[in-house]
């Protein structure tokens, strides 16, 4: 960079087209006169300071025709050349008239630019907000309510929706309510330029500086602190698990458990293979809000059928949420409760997951339900959710076992 030249941030966007042309003609007092607009630097030259007028044309330069630029420098407007997404002209003399005055240019370029660019920021925040409905029950405004419904999540997922998304759709409120009152002013023709510009830029720097370095922070944990994932790919990796908290199948039907261990493997040209009829999965992982997310998965079908349809015989899935806390655990518990019971085929209402609970000595919460004719066939006949202090543990089970009885079993683990 040449000693000559001094480079300064632009904090301004499309909507402040007024506040930069302020924040410009400031800095030419300074005797910092504007060369070069880049994306989001601008180049200065040091000079001796001058009352300059700048007016900034809500176009890229590239669509504006050499003959409009040659009429506007004939007229004493001086055209500065950059990338960004508007263009800058000025002019020394105070006397020289306005350059945009007309109606007809005003509607080609500050009105049809600045209308295009507020419907491209109503639609990119739409965008994120419908990201937050898939990644949540529904729609969450709340930003904390969506940190605990996201607890079971990949830690920078975690990040991007619970801090990112709440800040860029704020960001692009914002944008929106100052993109409509400057088109409508304009079209009214009921503005008047204001003489202010530092309020506008502390705003905007303060927001855009914020989003930068959480932006870097997640970078940076992506990077350094990964979170742990393991997952079997083999009944072996599966039957030599290791997890106390966690009943397992062997434990809750110990006499159904031999008869499937005997079955696990088959022949296949003399080779001890992985029984196809049998899925048997453990899992394990841990992330900012979780220290540890463990399961245990046990599917056995009869046959396997041309189609692979058949239906299984026997389920069995458990699943441990150990939190950081047991607030953590608390407010998490009731958005996965009507995650899984929808995802598992039950018909989910208010009224159904209330008349689920049941009090148990030593728990926090104890809810069970079975399936019923309303529900739309699924495959596990039975569900249990129970929590105490700062674990969670969800159990889905498909056999003649009562799966209530067995609350006891479950309770002396936690």
């Amino acid at each position: 960079m040449s000693d000559k030249i001094k480079q300064k941030i632009c904090y301004f966007g499309l909507s402040d087209i007024y506040q930069e042309q302020n924040w410009l003609e400031d800095m030419a007092r300074k005797g910092f006169l504007l060369t070069y607009t880049g994306y989001l630097i601008y180049d200065f030259a040091y000079g001796e300071p001058t009352e300059r007028r700048y007016r900034i044309l809500p176009e890229k330069r590239k669509k504006i025709e050499q003959e409009e630029l040659d009429i506007y420098e004939s007229c004493g407007w001086t055209c500065v050349r950059g990338t960004h997404a508007s263009t800058v002209f000025y002019t020394d003399d105070q006397n020289v008239p306005e350059p945009f005055t007309d109606a007809v240019t005003k509607k080609k370029y500050y009105v049809k630019r600045l209308l295009y660019t507020f419907i491209t920021t109503i639609a990119l925040t739409f965008c994120i907000l419908m990201n937050f409905k898939l990644n949540t029950n529904d729609f969450v405004f709340n930003p904390i309510e969506a940190y605990y419904q996201l607890a079971d999540k990949p830690s920078p997922l975690i990040y991007i929706y619970a801090v990112m998304c709440p800040l860029l759709v704020l960001f692009g409120l914002v944008f929106i309510f100052k993109y409509a009152r400057l088109i409508w002013q304009l079209k009214r023709e009921t503005f008047k330029r204001t003489s202010g510009f530092k309020a506008r830029r502390y705003a905007n720097m303060i927001v855009i500086n914020a989003i930068i370095v959480l932006m870097v922070g997640l970078f940076i944990y992506v990077i350094f602190v990964p979170d742990k994932r393991v997952m079997t790919s083999s009944f072996k990796e599966a039957l030599a698990y290791k997890d106390a908290e966690l009943v397992r199948f062997s434990e809750f039907d110990p006499s159904a458990w031999d008869e499937v261990r005997a079955n696990m493997t088959v022949k296949n040209d003399n080779k001890d293979v992985d029984n196809p009829d049998i899925t048997y999965e453990t899992s394990y992982d841990r992330n900012i809000m979780m220290t540890k997310m463990s399961s245990e998965d046990l599917e056995v079908y009869p046959r396997t059928d041309k189609d692979g349809v058949s239906e299984p015989k026997l389920m069995y899935q458990i699943q441990l949420y150990k939190a950081k806390s047991a607030k953590i655990a608390a407010r998490f518990m009731p958005s996965n409760i009507a995650e899984e019971l929808d995802y598992k085929g039950f018909d989910v209402s208010e009224k159904r997951i209330r008349d689920m609970q049941f009090k148990y000595k030593g728990l926090d919460y104890a809810a069970y339900i079975a399936a019923s004719k309303k529900d739309e066939a699924p495959f596990y006949k039975q569900m249990l959710f129970l929590r105490k202090g700062n674990k969670y543990v969800v159990i889905a089970y498909s056999c003649p076992i009562d799966l209530k009885s067995k609350v006891g079993l479950f309770a002396a683990k936690m």
